[in-house]
Formats: structure tokens, C-alpha cells, sequence
């Protein structure tokens, strides 16, 4: 008997497996065609409004960040909790 619980099951389809082997073939992993018509789709779906995509989401506060105008040298960590071990 298997004791393992998986949390989620992937449901991937055909037509996704073929849309990453497309892309996987192209040799745009970032900031491909695949990217641009994602953002212009959304940009579509958004009313118009400017899109861009970015690779994570410490990418993304970090121009969340310079829009702000918080200068680097404005940076702090984040404080942490009394009793919680400091992140590594």
C-alpha cells in the first residue's frame, strides 16, 4: 500500500504538453514570442492597459519598488517575528 498522499494532482492536457514542447523548441525559454502575445492578450483583457510579465515575484516587487521610488539604499529587511527563527 502506498502511504504517500499527493497534494495535488496535475491535470495537464494534450494541448498543453504540445504548447511547452513549442516553446521549448523555439529556443525562447524568457521574453519570447510566447511572452509578448501573453502580455498582449492580457493587456486585451485588461482594457488596454500596459502588461509585462516578469519571472518571479521578487522580480516584480523589485520594480514595484523603483516605480515607488524607494532607492536602494531604502531597502530594509523585514522584520521578523520574537521566537521565530531568522530565514536562511
Amino acid at each position: 500500500m502506498n502511504s504517500r498522499i499527493p497534494l495535488t494532482r496535475p491535470d495537464i492536457d494534450e494541448a498543453t504538453i504540445a504548447g511547452v514542447a513549442e516553446v521549448l523548441r523555439s529556443g525562447w525559454i524568457t521574453s519570447g514570442p510566447q511572452v509578448k502575445l501573453f502580455e498582449a492578450k492580457l493587456s486585451e483583457y485588461v482594457g488596454g492597459r500596459p502588461v509585462r510579465a516578469f519571472n518571479s515575484g521578487t522580480c516584480t516587487m523589485e520594480i514595484a519598488l523603483r516605480i515607488a521610488g524607494v532607492a536602494p539604499a531604502m531597502k530594509s529587511s523585514p522584520r521578523r517575528s520574537p521566537g521565530l527563527p531568522p530565514a536562511m
